[in-house]
């Protein structure tokens, strides 16, 4: 019997060999690739074992809120209120866009960090995170907000002056004038059509064009204009309505590698780019006035000093001189920040307060009361002094429940420290969550009930004094709001001259 080997040929051996190859590599990439994928889950749904001594909401639990755009007093009461319902502190973990942070609802702790920039810098984890996107270049540039250290005591230096000044009345009562009468306007056309007229419409056309006046030394003519024919308006609200998009709020990456490759997003850059070219515009317009008035003879008593000069004037006029001046991109950063911090939370603020008085009559007819107590009975158009406008205590309410800001910028850690007797490991970031502070149940009673009694003397408030940092709308220390004194003298002046025979009544609910 002949027994007989079977010799693979060489061609077919390579052919094995090649097969075999092909195969490792697809499962050394399909291993990398479940390993990545595992090492990302964990990453996401467990935080840094120095964090895991706090209490943590769940990432899915966060993502499924944001994306289904729940509103800030859902979410506090579903994921905030309930992370700390079990500690002896306000602090839990939590994973946003940038990573895992510490959220802090306590008042001593933001007390702590508010009053200790060495130690709890403002984090550049959101400059970097979102650079390149739509929300980036919009709001987390290079500006007053954002930046630490040298930076920024160079841009707060040449800023300062102008939010410093004395702030008088005048402007702020003059265009309060000019808005009461727009909405007597409009409220007629529209009871002839048997409508309602859109106050959060008209309270933002009032404060950009005092933002325009005050900060810009430009005139927007948004009360002139119904909303949807300024082009201002509409190119700002469209672009800040993209840029709330939840995707990419989330998910800042996708916008940065696939924004061209995407219709919509592309769009609004697009929309972006045309704003800043307005905004350039303007200030051009600034410079030549500028350059005019520098090439005029000026009596000195004519001339202003910097307290006297806009935003937008000190600005052009750093770079004139050389020293300090600000970059092309730290120029357009502040200018598009000041864009929006400075009127779009004073227009919310002021909204705010009149559904407060709408939902709440006894408040509003209180409130009436102490408006006439202060300038009289008198329905003529009489502007508010200084000192008359301190004396409105409900705006001090209305910022307690729906604050300018409901997060402040995060912070870092630069060393391990103790905040409530917890340990925060160096490199920490710390979110201030200045709704979920203003509501915390362990802090305030009934934290939902608007009542401006709580800042009455000997009220709430006064209680809690030596308590940290409960009421914060403007966050505290030498970071506060800058434009704080301009937010509060336009909510002052403008719902002070609600001695105009108004009622403001809602169909929403309380």
């Amino acid at each position: 019997m002949v027994n007989f080997i079977a010799v693979p040929s060489s061609s077919t051996a390579i052919c094995f060999v090649k097969t075999f190859v092909v195969e490792q590599k697809w499962v050394i990439r399909l291993a990398t690739a479940v390993i990545s994928l595992y090492f990302i889950y964990n990453k996401i749904t467990k935080p840094p074992a120095s964090l895991r001594h706090l209490p943590q909401a769940g990432f899915f639990t966060v993502l499924s809120a944001i994306k289904n755009l729940k509103p800030i007093d859902q979410i506090a009461h579903e994921i905030s209120f309930p992370a700390v319902a079990n500690s002896n502190h306000g602090l839990y973990v939590r994973f946003d866009n940038a990573g895992w942070a510490v959220h802090v609802m306590d008042p001593v702790a933001v007390k702590d960090i508010l009053m200790s920039n060495d130690l709890f810098p403002k984090s550049i984890t959101s400059l970097q995170t979102r650079r390149g996107t739509l929300a980036g270049r919009l709001i987390t540039g290079p500006n007053i907000l954002f930046l630490s250290g040298d930076h920024w005591k160079k841009q707060r230096k040449i800023i300062n002056p102008s939010f410093h000044r004395v702030l008088p009345p005048k402007i702020f009562g003059r265009l309060s004038q000019k808005m009461l009468d727009t909405i007597e306007t409009e409220m007629q056309i529209k009871k002839d059509d048997g409508k309602s007229i859109d106050i959060c419409d008209i309270t933002q056309r009032w404060a950009l064009d005092v933002l325009g006046e005050f900060a810009f030394g430009f005139k927007f003519h948004a009360l002139e204009n119904n909303g949807d024919d300024n082009e201002w308006v509409t190119r700002y609200n469209t672009i800040v309505k993209a840029a709330g998009n939840p995707l990419y709020f989330i998910f800042p990456s996708i916008e940065r590698q696939f924004k061209s490759w995407i219709p919509g997003r592309r769009k609004a850059h697009e929309e972006l780019a045309k704003f800043f070219g307005m905004i350039h515009a303007m200030a051009d317009e600034r410079r030549q006035v500028i350059l005019n008035s520098a090439n005029t003879i000026v009596d000195d008593k004519q001339k202003k000093h910097d307290g006297e000069k806009d935003v937008l004037t000190l600005m052009i006029e750093a770079e004139h001189k050389g020293q300090d001046r600000l970059t092309d991109e730290e120029f357009e950063s502040n200018l598009s920040i000041f864009f929006l911090a400075g009127h779009d939370t004073t227009a919310s603020a002021v909204a705010f307060a009149i559904y407060h008085l709408a939902v709440h009559p006894d408040t509003q007819r209180k409130a009436r009361e102490e408006v006439i107590r202060i300038f009289g009975d008198d329905h003529s158009d009489i502007l508010p002094t200084l000192e008359q406008t301190r004396e409105l205590s409900y705006i001090n309410m209305n910022l307690r429940i729906n604050p300018p800001a409901i997060h402040m910028i995060p912070r870092r850690a630069t060393q391990d420290t103790e905040l409530a007797g917890v340990l925060i490991p160096k490199d920490t970031r710390l979110s201030i969550d200045v709704y979920d502070l203003h509501h915390n149940p362990k802090v305030w009673k009934n934290p939902d009930l608007f009542d401006p009694e709580r800042f009455a003397p000997g009220g709430e408030v006064d209680q809690l004094s030596g308590s940290g940092l409960p009421w914060t709308p403007f966050s505290n220390g030498l970071r506060s709001c800058i434009g704080m004194n301009f937010s509060l003298m336009g909510q002052r002046v403008l719902l002070s001259m609600l001695r105009k025979p108004f009622l403001f009544c809602s169909r929403l609910p309380r």
